[in-house]
C-alpha cells in the first residue's frame, strides 16, 4: 500500500492540457485499486492534495458547476475506497462542506500531522500547502491573513456570483502584475521562496523531522540539521506532464 501526495494542479477549464494530465492520474489510481489488480503493494492507501487543486474557487455554489469533470473523478476514487484529503491553497481556500459532500473528500487544515508506518518505523509527517513559510513576501502574507479571515470570507460569499468572479479576476491580474515586477527586479527567488528560519520555527514547534509542502513550484528534497536531528523538507511539483507523484510506502 502507498500514500500519494500531489499539489498545485491549478485545474482550469481553460487548460485542457492540465485536465488531460489529471485524467491520466485518475485512471492510474483506478487501475491500481481495481479488485483484479495483482499487486497489493501498488494499491493506494490514501491521497493527499496539498492545496491549489483548482485555479480559482469563489464558493461552492459558484465553482462546483464549473469543475464538474474533476469533481466526478474525485468521487470515483472515493467510491472505490481511496480516502482523499484536501488542503486549502492560496487559490481555492473557499472550498467548503458542499464540496466535501459532492466529492467524498475530506478537507484538512494546513499544518496537518500525518502518522505513517513503513520500513523506517512510525513517524509523524507535517503537511502544508507551503505559503505559510514564504514570510519574506510581506505583501502576500498580508493578503493571506485577509482572505483567511472568516469575516472577510463571509462578506465575499454574500456577494453575487458575478461580483465574486470580477473580484477574483482582479486579484489574479494583480498577482500576475506583481510577479512580473518581481521578475523584472530579479527579486523572485529571494521573496517568493520559503524563509528557512520560518521553516525551522514551525518544524520545532510541531516536533517533526519531515515536512511535505507545495506552493513554490520548486520541487526538491532539502535536508538540514536542526536541534541535533536531520530534517527533510520535500517540495512537491506543480502539475506538468512530466511531474512525478510523490509517494510513501506503508506497511
Amino acid at each position: 500500500m502507498k500514500t500519494l501526495f500531489i499539489s498545485d494542479l491549478h485545474l482550469d477549464p481553460k487548460r485542457p492540457d492540465i485536465q488531460a494530465c489529471f485524467d491520466q492520474f485518475i485512471n492510474s489510481c483506478l487501475n491500481s485499486n481495481t479488485p483484479s489488480s495483482p499487486n497489493d503493494e501498488a494499491s493506494i492507501d490514501s491521497l493527499y492534495i496539498l492545496g491549489d487543486l483548482f485555479e480559482f474557487w469563489i464558493g461552492d455554489d459558484a465553482s462546483i458547476p464549473i469543475y464538474q469533470n474533476p469533481i466526478a473523478q474525485l468521487k470515483q476514487l472515493a467510491d472505490i475506497g481511496i480516502p482523499i484529503y484536501i488542503m486549502h491553497g492560496n487559490r481555492d481556500f473557499l472550498m467548503g462542506s458542499q464540496f466535501e459532500q459532492v466529492t467524498g473528500c475530506q478537507l484538512i487544515p494546513d499544518l496537518y500531522h500525518l502518522e505513517i508506518n513503513n520500513n523506517e518505523g512510525s513517524q509523524t509527517i507535517l503537511l502544508s500547502h507551503g505559503d505559510i513559510f514564504c514570510s519574506d513576501d510581506q505583501e502576500y502574507m498580508k493578503f493571506r491573513q485577509m482572505v483567511r479571515d472568516p469575516l472577510w470570507q463571509n462578506e465575499f460569499l454574500s456577494k453575487s456570483i458575478e461580483e465574486r468572479f470580477n473580484i477574483a479576476h482582479l486579484m489574479r491580474e494583480k498577482s500576475k502584475q506583481r510577479g512580473q515586477q518581481l521578475h523584472a527586479q530579479e527579486k523572485v527567488s529571494e521573496i517568493i521562496d520559503v524563509n528557512q528560519k520560518r521553516v525551522e520555527e514551525i518544524i520545532s514547534k510541531h516536533g517533526v523531522r519531515t515536512l511535505i509542502h507545495g506552493h513554490t513550484h520548486r520541487p526538491a528534497t532539502h535536508e538540514f540539521q536542526l536541534n541535533g536531528q536531520t530534517i527533510k523538507r520535500i517540495v512537491l511539483p506543480d502539475w506538468q506532464p512530466d511531474a512525478k507523484v510523490f509517494e510513501i510506502n506503508n506497511v
